[in-house]
């Protein structure tokens, strides 16, 4: 079994060039810690395609091989500094953690 990690956010922008580039700085930001946090099995971050009026705008999928790996994610240095980032591009916040 696995451990899979799932966050939602919303975008504070409002228009379309700021909440693109919002989204691709997320993308960045998270996609750069795979290598770096050594725990990461799998990353990837997605975009919201459908029903924006009631669907968060952007995720983050991570897999990792249990709830250690999680947690050593959740305070490695670097996934800190890029989620301090990230909460200045975002409002609200959902998450699950499920084994898989």
């Amino acid at each position: 079994m696995t451990v899979k990690h799932i966050v939602i956010w919303n975008l504070v922008a409002t228009d379309d060039a700021s909440r693109q580039h919002a989204a691709a700085r997320i993308d960045e930001l998270l996609t750069g810690l795979v290598g770096t946090v050594e725990s990461i099995r799998s990353l990837e971050v997605v975009r919201n395609v459908a029903y924006p009026e009631t669907n968060g705008d952007v995720a983050v999928v991570a897999e990792f091989d249990d709830a250690a790996g999680l947690d050593a994610y959740i305070v490695h240095p670097a996934h800190q500094e890029a989620a301090a980032e990230i909460r200045t591009l975002v409002t609200g916040r959902g998450a699950i953690d499920y084994e898989a």
